[in-house]
């Protein structure tokens, strides 16, 4: 089995558990690949998250951690590639705007060594959309209209600029934007609450990004993870939800990849056996994309869906 994004307590103040851990525990549990994806630095500090302010974190305690994490990576990959199980370096990138996607180039120029990306977006208009549902809110309010349609508008132009200039091998959690959603609150455009409405329908300029931006993934050969962490974080489904996913199944060519998103020990490989539901049930998906290594650069391959159902790895779920 294969997960394309996780962190750790060693280099991201968020999440618990060293790196060294996550990765003995990635192995143990059958991972056949597994990628390294820590955040890569943001370039000011008016863009640090409450909690790392609360820790006095610099952009220079960033750009160190970074680096020392590479190096870290680069050991891990000496020491576990060649068994059982493959270790992809990568980072996350902060498409935060036009001057971090610059340096998101600039970090894959200088490290050759690099296999991959996840291309997210965390930020809207500089504020952050994923760390507490005050932010998210900020985050609208500096849209014109400050209405989530906005928000949704301007997250999904942003996310064209991270996949359209960087190409990133995974495009992360897609519909990140939705987390702090209130559903019952009624969008000011349409009448409707939030959880009734259809991007497609309703909000067509909204869903007209979302499919240029698909399309934009498939041309380069880009794969879209189904991210099992939307489901700790209180969502019935994996990111994406479904009315982006049957998007992704119609103009992306179904490219799906598996991520745990894990933080931690906790949350390696947790709710996996959902995501997998998801994409054999519900999506009905018949292929498994994931990247590989070959000759030290990443490459994609793809096995049968009806092949992995019955792997072993599953049984650690009964």
């Amino acid at each position: 089995m294969h997960s394309h994004h996780s962190h750790s307590g060693d280099y991201v103040s968020h999440a618990v558990d060293s790196l060294d851990s996550v990765v003995d525990l990635a192995a143990a549990k059958g991972f056949e690949i597994f990628c390294l994806t820590e955040h890569m630095p943001r370039l000011e500090d008016k863009f640090l998250y409450p909690e790392e302010i609360e820790k006095e974190y610099t952009t220079q305690n960033l750009i160190k951690n970074f680096n020392a994490y590479l190096d870290h990576g680069r050991r891990l990959q000496i020491k576990f590639n060649g068994g059982q199980m493959k270790v992809l370096l990568g980072f996350e990138v902060e498409g935060l705007d036009l001057a971090h996607i610059e340096y998101a180039k600039e970090i894959r120029k200088s490290n050759p060594d690099i296999n991959m990306t996840v291309g997210s977006i965390h930020y809207v208009n500089h504020v952050p959309i994923d760390f507490s549902r005050d932010l998210w809110v900020q985050a609208r309010a500096t849209t014109k209209e400050n209405t989530t349609r906005a928000l949704y508008r301007e997250y999904f132009e942003i996310q064209y600029q991270v996949i359209s200039q960087l190409h990133p091998e995974v495009v992360g959690h897609f519909d990140l934007i939705r987390l702090f959603d209130d559903p019952l609150e009624v969008d000011p455009t349409t009448g409707k609450q939030i959880k009734d409405i259809s991007l497609e329908h309703d909000w067509p300029e909204v869903w007209a990004l979302v499919v240029r931006n698909i399309k934009e993934v498939f041309e380069y050969g880009g794969l879209f993870e189904i991210n099992s962490a939307a489901i700790r974080k209180g969502w019935t489904t994996p990111y994406p939800r479904e009315d982006i996913a049957d998007a992704i199944i119609q103009y992306g060519g179904a490219r799906f990849c598996l991520s745990d998103d894990s933080h931690g020990l906790k949350q390696v490989g947790l709710n996996f056996h959902r995501a997998w539901e998801y994409l054999r049930d519900v999506l009905k998906v018949d292929v498994l994309y994931f990247l590989d290594l070959k000759d030290g650069q990443a490459i994609v391959r793809k096995e049968e869906v009806a092949t992995l159902d019955k792997s072993h790895f599953w049984d650690q779920y009964q």
